[in-house]
């Protein structure tokens, strides 16, 4: 199998794709292009570990050390963004006049934050989504006393654990009326505002009238809907993210939440394909933002490529780690549907427990905290369509793992 293969994208989605395509024979030449400057590094860490790390350490986050390029065969093409695509001659043309051709164009240009129109080009204002974005943050809280978080998802909340962890006071300040309300069941959203706040974080829910304020360009603080201000040096604004499919448009993909693909990866144009964040699969209701998502789907269309067996679609996973605590997630959280209800599983470690989800009397996700084990087997009866019913999960001496580890299709969905 040879060819070009170009992907617009090094993060987890392009560095997989780069990796699985060797790994399934291609031997064709495979050039990685990404605007952000340097060596590709981690995500999950930028908003945890990597705050509170310094720059010398910076080394241990890398995606993949240098060798592996050379052990893959992968060109990189670092600090340069694509400035047009012509799907027609298969050619890319990048904003310092350089062009590639390709045989195969793979889009991983994943998502962007959403911004505040009301802080837009203030000093002391701050994102989270890429490495520069990081270690700008990491030098501003070197200098803050005080630090509001506009934004009570998991990237909010994992960077407020981070700046208390470094002495800071910090606001959380969140327009729904309980954190994590689009992505965690109500039991999970409470777990973590009582975390937070015996870590000292202040919480303000329902507050959708936030005004920001400034003084000669700079961040200077904010009014609660309340009327209550708050002085502070560093606001980071995190209330979700966009896909960026600024080139899909342009070449006239189809497009929507996402650049929309088949289970394949193929988007509407021939030869270019979309995967990580930034893909939206035929049929699905949402676009999946995580590690595994992105390492799936590039194995995907990696396969496609190869023309090797398609890999099964597995149940989506995530993760999320706040002060001494891990949260593990399993199956997509329909907060806010109707006909959802929840049941909370006690673990035997102390502090922890499972929220288990159900669409009417399916089971769809499953939270632990302190629970690794009933995580797995949450896990385990998602993949095998399992669904235990709600109250025998709310029962401690249900005997979770025989049910989890039955033959598929042998247990029928409980209420």
């Amino acid at each position: 199998m040879t060819g070009q293969i170009v992907i617009i994208g090094a993060s987890h989605a392009g560095i997989s794709c780069a990796e699985q395509l060797r790994t399934l024979g291609f031997s064709g030449g495979i050039t990685l292009v990404d605007r952000q400057s340097g060596a590709p590094i981690e995500r999950p860490p930028l908003s945890k570990s990597y705050l509170g790390s310094v720059p010398e350490d910076d080394d241990k986050f890398l995606l993949r050390r240098p060798e592996w390029y050379e052990k893959f065969q992968v060109t990189m093409i670092d600090g340069i963004a694509v400035d047009r695509i012509d799907p027609v001659p298969h050619q890319i043309w990048l904003a310092d006049g350089q062009s590639l051709n390709y045989d195969k164009l793979i889009l991983a240009t994943g998502a962007v934050p959403r911004t505040l129109p009301q802080a837009d080009g203030l000093g002391n204002v701050h994102v989270l989504r890429s490495p520069d974005d990081a270690a700008a943050l990491r030098r501003a809280m070197q200098t803050a006393n005080t630090a509001v978080v506009i934004g009570g998802g998991y990237i909010g909340l994992e960077a407020a654990a981070s700046f208390r962890k470094a002495g800071l006071n910090v606001h959380v300040v969140e327009a729904a009326d309980r954190l994590l309300a689009r992505v965690a069941s109500p039991e999970m959203s409470a777990f973590f505002q009582d975390l937070h706040q015996r870590h000292g974080v202040m919480i303000h829910t329902g507050m959708t009238g936030t005004k920001i304020h400034q003084k000669d360009g700079l961040f200077t603080g904010i009014t609660l809907d309340t009327g209550q201000q708050i002085s502070a040096e560093l606001l980071v604004v995190g209330i979700g993210v966009a896909p960026d499919r600024v080139l899909a448009d342009a070449i006239g993909a189809a497009t929507g939440n996402g650049i929309l693909v088949d289970r394949h990866m193929r988007t509407t144009i021939d030869d270019v394909y979309a995967i990580g964040d930034v893909a939206l699969v035929d049929g699905a209701a949402l676009r999946i933002e995580s590690v595994h998502n992105a390492q799936d789907t590039a194995a995907r269309a990696a396969a496609d490529i190869t023309k090797t067996p398609l890999p099964d679609i597995s149940v989506p996973w995530f993760w999320s780690e706040q002060y001494d605590m891990r949260l593990q997630s399993a199956g997509i959280v329909p907060a806010g549907k109707d006909g959802t209800h929840y049941a909370v599983r006690p673990s035997k470690r102390e502090g922890g427990m499972s929220v288990w989800s159900y669409d009417d009397r399916r089971l769809v996700a499953v939270e632990a905290v302190y629970d690794p084990a009933a995580y797995m087997l949450g896990k385990k009866c998602l993949e095998n369509h399992l669904s235990p019913p709600r109250s025998d999960i709310t029962d401690p001496a249900f005997d979770l793992k025989t049910f989890a580890t039955a033959t598929p299709g042998m247990q029928q969905d409980g209420a």
